[in-house]
């Protein structure tokens, strides 16, 4: 059986396609909107290496310390990715205004150590580096 649209049908097809379709907007009437970037505070570098025969050094910088509270140093000899690794804090401290931060850590194992950084800042978030692996072979 064959379907005939009256013409009735199809100019209200037409129509209602006109109708509804979106507007299209001038370049002159769109608005310029102002967006202010605060300078987030991000980490622009962090290292370890081996120190000595039994330590590890960590170095790290931020772009900027606004908002930064404190910082963590934190080690696992377990899978960093995994979400149930257990991460020992090595060391924390206040920001004191530097962009720049070291420590030393005397009490390694032989493996391989993972390292990260966690800075507070002052609405509570934490803003965390990348991970960093150093491998001790023995003492």
């Amino acid at each position: 059986m064959k379907t005939q649209f009256s013409s009735f049908a199809i100019s209200a097809l037409i129509l209602s396609s006109t109708t509804f379709s979106s507007p299209a907007i001038s370049p002159d009437t769109k608005e310029a909107v102002k967006v202010e970037a605060a300078q987030a505070a991000d980490f622009s570098f962090f290292r370890t290496h081996k120190q000595g025969k039994k330590g590890v050094a960590a170095t790290w910088g931020v772009t900027s310390s606004a908002g930064v509270v404190s910082f963590k140093l934190e080690k696992t000899y377990e899978d960093p990715n995994d979400t149930y690794s257990e991460w020992q804090v090595v060391t924390s401290g206040a920001c004191n205004g530097s962009r720049s931060y070291k420590c030393n850590d005397v009490n390694v194992a032989p493996g391989l150590i993972n390292y990260r950084v966690k800075a507070q800042m002052e609405d509570g978030s934490t803003i965390e580096s990348a991970v960093s692996t150093v491998q001790i072979v023995g003492h």
